[in-house]
């Protein structure tokens, strides 16, 4: 998620943001992937599911990668 977060950086997942609301597109959020936690932008939403994408778009593992994915992977919003 560069250059939003640095390597290194200490966030806080607020797991209990999307219990009442819908995630929005720009939300910064912490994503379950292939066993694998991930921090990544919502940059679409079509059809209940969510197209993730990295800040760093030359070098991003992200839903160009892995597809679109549904709202019980996400963890939760990331609180910077």
């Amino acid at each position: 998620m560069s250059p939003t977060l640095k390597d290194d950086q200490i966030i806080l997942v607020n797991r209990l943001a999307y219990l009442f609301e819908e995630p929005h597109e720009k939300d910064i959020i912490a994503a379950r992937i292939n066993g694998k936690v991930l921090i990544k932008r919502i940059t679409k939403i079509k059809d209940k599911k969510f197209f993730l994408s990295g800040d760093n778009k030359d070098d991003s593992f992200d839903s160009r990668k892995f597809g679109m994915i549904a709202k019980k992977d996400i963890i939760g919003k990331v609180i910077i």
